[in-house]
């Protein structure tokens, strides 16, 4: 099993954790969010992070919602 999708799996299973990721509008690249805390709640602590952070990569996004890679290859036009 890659690793993206035991990421899938376990959006899945903890689906409010899905405000932290981030996903690209081209691509579909899923990252999490470089805001998202150490702890998310006090009751699920830092153990939700830890699998967020294990599962995924930082992912940025710029204002039109593509990761630095698309972003490239379609430079806003003015």
């Amino acid at each position: 099993m890659k690793k993206s999708d035991r990421g899938e799996d376990f959006l899945n299973a903890h689906p409010k954790f899905r405000k932290w990721i981030n996903e690209c509008k081209c691509c579909h690249c899923k990252g999490y969010k470089l805001e998202m805390p150490d702890k998310i709640t006090v009751v699920e602590g830092s153990l939700e992070v830890y699998y967020i952070k294990k599962y995924f990569k930082p992912l940025e996004l710029n204002e039109d919602g593509l990761c630095e890679t698309c972003a490239k290859f379609f430079p806003k036009k003015d």
